[in-house]
């Protein structure tokens, strides 16, 4: 799940590789196509990130929690995604964040408009659980802790690996190959799917 949903949000041209494009054909190199995807990259991880890791430390504290977030996780995707299906536009004040600062932007994107942070508390909670419920976690008491934040760090880090590999193997076969012809041939709105998704996986937690 994990990794699809960052093959899914890199594939988006609304999060990231068509201002890669951009960037490889204002300064005809393509390494300033695989800087803007890296720039990208980082701002989803630090907002998924700035979500995630508490979330993990406050179950790692109290482990009911774990239990306890599965029905208002649901309700926030649900709600989320029918949002963005009655609201697919960028949020305004997004597009008033200046190109110079892609990570900014990125994060502004992941927390507003994709949603990125909700989205991966679903895995990251079941993993958590895995783990309680496994003994792996509370074999030593002290350990709960450890693993719970390596979870929550590694969780973001493979979605934002993902997003970045595919965000910049599309940009980079854009500025090369296919031109900027491409975009009026093959652009693809992801953004309903992405609403779509969010609605599922709420649903999904609310039967769990």
């Amino acid at each position: 799940m994990i990794v699809a949903m960052g093959v899914y949000q890199g594939l988006n041209p609304e999060m990231g590789w068509l201002y890669a494009v951009a960037r490889a054909l204002e300064r005809r190199s393509v390494g300033a196509a695989l800087r803007g995807t890296t720039a990208l990259a980082v701002g989803h991880y630090i907002a998924m990130l700035s979500i995630l890791l508490p979330v993990a430390i406050v179950a790692a504290l109290i482990p009911e929690t774990l239990m306890a977030i599965r029905p208002w996780l649901g309700a926030a995707l649900i709600g989320f995604g029918l949002f963005k299906l009655f609201r697919p536009s960028h949020p305004r004040f997004v597009a008033r964040i200046p190109p110079s600062r892609p990570v900014v932007w990125s994060y502004a994107m992941a927390m507003t408009h994709c949603g990125s942070p909700i989205m991966m508390l679903a895995p990251l909670t079941s993993l958590l659980m895995l783990l309680e419920f496994s003994g792996q976690s509370t074999a030593h008491g002290s350990l709960r802790a450890e693993w719970f934040t390596v979870t929550a760090v590694a969780v973001p880090a493979a979605m934002a690996s993902t997003l970045l590999l595919t965000a910049s193997f599309v940009a980079v076969l854009v500025y090369r190959q296919l031109g900027l012809a491409a975009l009026t041939r093959f652009w693809i709105d992801l953004d309903l799917g992405w609403a779509a998704i969010f609605v599922l996986m709420g649903v999904m937690a609310f039967l769990m």
